[in-house]
């Protein structure tokens, strides 16, 4: 039955008319595009996604079918398996079966477009080394990566619950008291007092703290980025020194070869949009249509579940055995070995070697998403202000992201999209026990529950992955939010009148956040000499920065904490506590060597594959650090004896919303020929921040 439905919309595809997409290459070479028809604006779309990201394109699909390992080999094995459990294909069919027959035009044309500009797009460095060529695509594709983005960005709020599993298990009653991510001195919420329905409402229910937690199996691959975050804000004309609104936007994924995103321009004769897409999905997640600007971040409200089912009947799981070819040498090999089980109404059971005969099941919103959740998302070039971007954006379903919007006339507005789970009051420490009953259900937030306000008083509204909601809130939103440092430097460097200039040194702020709140505890307890007067400033000339650093890590690796517990135990340090400081500090010396942030802590631009035989980019020292506002996120490789700098701004975007905006843009990369060597740096310009401006 798949292949007939296949065989059926390939049909419609071979038919399809063929435009020229004549485009001409504008600032940072951002595709500019004139269409005449919708048709041809989809098409158009698909053909410059098609030539230009080509590889890309086919790596996203590969991983959201789970099939690397067809192309990468045994390494991808795993992580293959693992996608193959969510089985995000049959959940794309469905979901595409939904679509209307007008909104099918739309990604067939785009399908159509793509396996045109796959023509030149199957002559990437990628294909011509590994010995293949991309497959045809199907609108049915489109779908499938709009899912992965979704799952790879959302799946926090059950890594989250899995982790303070782990924590229980090691700090048993003390666990919740030390890791509570309620009201730490650094706390700030997206909405502010009179924004949301305030009621301090108490949960109840808890769950147990015997039970041990090993690792996963295997992890779900990483596309994006590990806790992928980001920044947006935006001011309304009262608060801007120009009177127009003012947006800025810079999304945190993982900083590698290809761009994540794919900037282009299109123009008809019933719309006009600017700005970035991802490869594979014709949209323009941030940018302008002239009219309206938006910008989005990861919201991190609670999308997904891993928890404990109790009296679930043995009759309501299946098993599943799924086949993945793995290549070796010349050929492909089948490996079936692997048996994972599921309920019959599609929750997979997650793969964790427990301790106990208690499964952990996984429940994500994304699974039962309908046509009607996704299709909105697709009529963002037509809005014409605040108010209707608003009304469209409350009908999207797809978890789950915070956006931020201004128009010409200077207002502003935020609403979180996508489905999350209802919760009142505070949410339960660790994993939930539910009843089956409870594992079906879709107790959702409504539209108008969901974190939103329009043209607020304030004038200004900023996202940094943080809580949209104080802990005094009637809702809870989950324990998945990202540390809250970067929004608290935002709020604070908003509250004076802004412009496109300030707008620009916040995106490049260096300050490390985190350091304000936990050096005066660390000196209160040893002595540090290189953190006395420290300015907290992450910069590649500092030598404060490293020790902050590695010290921080070592101490919350040896005292089995995160940062909130590291917090609260530095506030009570012992006497024993104070000599193993100690001894982590004299290693934490050993690790640096004498050597400066920018030395300890560099940037590689790293192929999205890993494969380390792809490398289109330089390695440079690296600025930022893990909680500034322009982040150096980074991972200890210990062979090296340095931080990898791995996910940070995959743009820095600013629009200010003139009658014909301005947006100033700068990239870590190429928007196209990545492989290619010129004379231009955009590394080096993205990293001093030198920003280009790009007509609209």
């Amino acid at each position: 039955m798949y292949f007939f439905a296949l065989a059926l919309v390939w049909g419609s595809l071979s038919f399809a008319a063929h435009f020229p997409c004549q485009a001409t290459y504008g600032e940072l070479d951002v595709v500019k595009q004139e269409v005449k028809t919708s048709e041809e604006f989809y098409y158009c779309f698909g053909y410059h996604h098609g030539k230009d990201r080509a590889w890309m394109m086919d790596f996203f699909r590969r991983s959201a079918q789970g099939r690397n390992a067809e192309i990468f080999g045994y390494d991808h094995l795993k992580t293959d398996l693992m996608m193959r459990l969510l089985e995000l294909p049959a959940v794309a069919e469905r979901i595409w079966s939904e679509f209307p027959a007008t909104e099918k035009l739309k990604l067939n044309a785009y399908a159509q477009g793509v396996n045109k500009g796959f023509d030149s797009g199957r002559n990437a460095h990628e294909f011509q080394d590994r010995g293949y060529s991309p497959e045809q695509w199907l609108p049915v594709h489109t779908i499938e990566v709009l899912l992965l983005q979704s799952f790879d960005q959302t799946r926090k709020t059950f890594v989250t619950d899995w982790e303070q599993e782990k924590f229980k298990a090691r700090w048993k009653d003390e666990a919740s008291r030390l890791m509570d991510n309620d009201d730490p001195a650094w706390e700030n919420t997206i909405l502010k007092k009179g924004e949301y329905p305030a009621n301090n409402l108490k949960q109840t229910s808890s769950t147990s703290s015997n039970r041990i937690i090993p690792s996963l199996w295997s992890p779900f691959p990483e596309i994006f980025g590990k806790e992928s975050g980001s920044n947006n804000w935006v001011v309304s004309a009262k608060k801007s020194n120009s009177g127009k609104a003012i947006l800025a936007n810079d999304p945190h994924l993982d900083l590698k070869t290809p761009l994540f995103w794919y900037w282009m321009h299109l123009r008809s004769p019933d719309h006009e949009v600017i700005g970035a897409s991802l490869p594979g999905v014709p949209l323009v997640a941030s940018g302008t249509n002239g009219k309206v600007a938006w910008g989005l971040t990861n919201a991190y409200i609670n999308t997904a579940d891993a928890v404990f089912v109790k009296d679930l009947p043995e009759s309501e799981i299946v098993s599943i055995r799924p086949l993945v070819w793995i290549r070796f040498w010349k050929f492909n090999i089948p490996f079936f070995f692997k048996k994972f089980e599921k309920t019959k109404s599609g929750n997979p059971v997650l793969p964790l070697e427990l301790e106990t005969s208690e499964r952990i099941y996984l429940r994500w919103t994304g699974f039962q998403l309908k046509a009607s959740d996704i299709i909105p998302m697709f009529s963002l070039p037509d809005v014409k202000n605040v108010t209707e971007m608003d009304t469209k954006l409350r009908e999207v379903g797809l978890p789950a992201w915070n956006f931020v919007f201004a128009d010409t006339e200077g207002e502003i507005g935020y609403r979180l999209i996508g489905n999350s789970y209802r919760a009142l009051g505070t949410t339960p420490f660790g994993m939930k026990t539910l009843t089956p009953e409870e594992l079906r259900s879709q107790d959702l937030f409504s539209a108008d529950e969901r974190p939103h306000v329009l043209k607020p008083s304030r004038g200004y509204v900023y996202s940094a992955n943080n809580r949209h909601w104080p802990s005094d809130s009637t809702y809870s939103g989950g324990r998945g939010y990202a540390y809250s440092f970067r929004g608290n430097r935002i709020d604070e460097l908003l509250q004076s009148q802004q412009d496109v200039e300030s707008f620009k040194k916040i995106q490049c702020d260096h300050q490390a956040v985190d350091a304000k709140y936990f050096v005066p505890r660390i000196l209160a307890a040893i002595d540090i000499p290189e953190l006395k007067d420290w300015n907290f400033e992450a910069n590649e000339s500092s030598t404060a920065a490293p020790i902050f650093r590695r010290f921080t890590d070592l101490l919350m690796a040896n005292w089995d904490v995160n940062e909130y517990g590291l917090y609260r135990l530095l506030g009570a340090v012992t006497e024993k506590m104070r000599s193993e400081m100690k001894e982590v500090y004299g290693a934490s010396l050993k690790d640096i060597g004498g050597r400066k942030w920018g030395d300890f802590h560099v940037l590689g631009f790293a192929h999205l594959s890993k494969n380390p035989d792809w490398r289109f980019a330089p390695e440079i020292p690296a600025s930022g650090d893990n909680h500034t506002v322009d982040p150096g996120t980074s991972r200890w490789n210990e062979d090296r004896k340095v931080y990898e700098h791995s996910s940070g701004a995959s743009m820095r975007m600013i629009i200010e919303m003139e009658s014909r905006p301005k947006i100033h843009l700068v990239l870590p990369g190429f928007n196209r020929d990545y492989t290619s060597e010129t004379k231009k740096n955009p590394w080096e310009d993205w990293k001093q921040c030198r920003y280009t401006t790009i007509s609209f």
